[in-house]
């Protein structure tokens, strides 16, 4: 649940257009694709500029957005056809309020105003100069815009952003880089609709200017007379707004804007693109459940609201007449904001982003004290149970001992008794000092549990007195002459090398056979022992025991 707080709400574009009905889209701002289109014939009465019937508005944005599948809570933008859109200069010194009285009056003298409240959106635009401030602004029935707002809510889902069909199409047009917006471009957008024709100089992606002429054209006229209608409105604006490009845009299906740039006369590019039934291409992308048929229908209109949320860091214009000219809606609809500082705004969403990104940050923190620190004291724990081990077993000591003092150890008693522990092996070390007879060496020596002596000589006498100085030194052990045989040459070359021996009798009997032979108390390995029957080829003696 945490993790969907990361997540951006779904988006969807709703635009009424006057040729097409009511249309739901929903875009992949990364990738331009259409995922989700539908649209539904809807009635709009050109002469009040408003929708005909708002309860079945409702009704077939229900059954779009359910057809599509889109998700309850879901946020919408909407698009309305223009009813006004203007660019003018106000003195930079003049205050806001100065500003927004002038608008309204200006809106006072249009009919559909008369008797109407208006929901204004004013945007003041980078082309502003020192002394005045350019201004593009537009709007609509207050009353109208609160109770689409409130049947939108009804049904589940929340308005963000209202926007009219000018502003749509022009950030369609940059969205989908169909027009260039460098800096210092200047360039011209002629829109056709079917009441009026707009032109609008541009710098960049700026307004500059507005121009309308208002016009009438049909169906049942001819076309001669329809595109004449067009040229004779436009053709005398056009020749005071040049630019390097005109760009040609018909919403209507009376004007082919193909057509109609093939008629005008202009001195510079001119570039054509119809948002009508003559498009031949879809504008965009689409998912593969959209129909080539329905991909050519989905109009700039419903585009522009679709991408209204991201393409907001693009647009020099971001109009909005979902503001707080609609009062208690507005308010109600929008959730809490925090203004924190120049140009950055915390909304409740962002407040709780940021504070569970700040616990992520609390814990983690915690976690990489917490972690070696528990390492530490894991390795306390564990050196201290080994002290208090110690402790415990020298204890027990004392408890076994406490009875013993000092007055009851004698130094003599100890030396005597570790004497007679150790009374075979000091014996032995006493005749491998003393006892070893003249031409004889030992080649190994192992004194504790078992006494194992292995040596050579040149002489068998050697051999037999220093067994028998062995065992008279102690009568009774079980020691034995386990071993006695001939050596050879190779073998005391070896031992000679291997041992580091430097004797004379090693050196001057180089080419004599020596004895070897082992006195030992371990028992004999079966594997070594021979019967005394067998015949010992290489002149190794049968076991002895002298002390026999």
């Amino acid at each position: 649940m945490a993790f969907n707080l990361f997540k951006k709400n779904i988006v969807v574009g709703v635009s009424v257009n006057p040729e097409l009905g009511l249309e739901v889209a929903q875009i992949d701002f990364a990738t331009k694709t259409v995922l989700k289109y539908g649209t539904k014939q809807l009635g709009y009465d050109n002469l009040r500029k408003e929708i005909a019937d708002l309860d079945l508005f409702k009704e077939t944005l229900s059954d779009l957005l359910i057809e599509l599948e889109i998700p309850k809570g879901s946020e919408i933008v909407l698009n309305i056809p223009t009813i006004l859109f203007k660019v003018e200069d106000f003195s930079a010194a003049m205050e806001a309020n100065l500003v927004e009285m002038q608008i309204e009056e200006t809106l006072s003298a249009y009919p559909v105003f008369q008797n109407n409240e208006p929901a204004i959106s004013a945007v003041r635009l980078p082309v502003s100069t020192i002394q005045n401030n350019k201004i593009a602004y537009t709007a609509a029935q207050k009353v109208t815009l609160i109770e689409i707002a409130m049947q939108i809510k009804s049904l589940g889902y929340t308005v963000i952003g209202i926007d009219t069909s000018v502003n749509s199409v022009l950030n369609a047009l940059i969205y989908n880089e169909r027009v260039d917006i460098a800096a210092d471009s200047n360039w011209v957008l002629l829109i056709v609709d079917n009441n009026a024709c707009r032109i609008i100089p541009m710098l960049g992606k700026s307004y500059v200017d507005s121009f309308e002429e208002k016009i009438a054209i049909g169906e049942v006229l001819g076309d001669a007379e329809n595109y004449g209608t067009v040229i004779s409105a436009v053709s005398p604006i056009l020749k005071n707004v040049p630019s390097k490009r005109l760009y040609v845009l018909s919403r209507t299906n009376v004007i082919n804007a193909e057509v109609l740039a093939g008629k005008l006369t202009y001195n510079g590019q001119i570039i054509h693109h119809n948002d009508n039934i003559f498009s031949e291409a879809p504008y965009l992308e689409t998912a593969p459940g959209i129909t080539e048929q329905a991909a050519k229908m989905i109009s700039l209109d419903v585009i522009g609201a679709a991408i209204n949320r991201e393409f907001g860091e693009y647009s020099v214009a971001p109009i909005n007449m979902f503001n707080s000219s609609l009062g208690e809606v507005y308010e109600n609809e929008q959730p809490l904001k925090l203004n924190v500082g120049p140009g950055f705004v915390l909304t409740l969403e962002n407040m709780i982003i940021a504070s569970v990104a700040f616990a992520l940050i609390i814990l983690l923190i915690i976690a990489g004290v917490m972690i070696p620190l528990k390492a530490k004291i894991s390795s306390n724990n564990n050196e201290i149970s080994n002290i208090e081990s110690q402790i415990a077993s020298i204890q027990k000591f004392l408890d076994e001992n406490k009875n013993v003092s000092a007055d009851m150890f004698d130094e003599g008693d100890e030396v005597r008794i570790g004497l007679q522990h150790n009374k075979n092996v000091y014996t032995y070390y006493t005749v491998v000092g003393t006892e070893i007879p003249k031409k004889l060496w030992l080649t190994h020596l192992q004194l504790g549990n078992n006494i194992t002596i292995e040596g050579q000589a040149d002489n068998l006498e050697s051999v037999y007195s220093f067994f028998r100085n062995v065992k008279d030194y102690n009568p009774t052990s079980e020691i034995k002459l386990q071993k006695l045989g001939l050596a050879t040459k190779s073998k005391l070359v070896e031992l000679a090398d291997e041992e580091n021996f430097d004797t004379d009798s090693i050196i001057t009997s180089m080419n004599a056979d020596f004895y070897e032979f082992r006195i030992s108390d371990a028992p004999e390995v079966a594997v070594n022992k021979k019967p005394e029957s067998e015949n010992n080829s290489n002149g190794e003696l049968p076991n002895v025991d002298l002390g026999e």
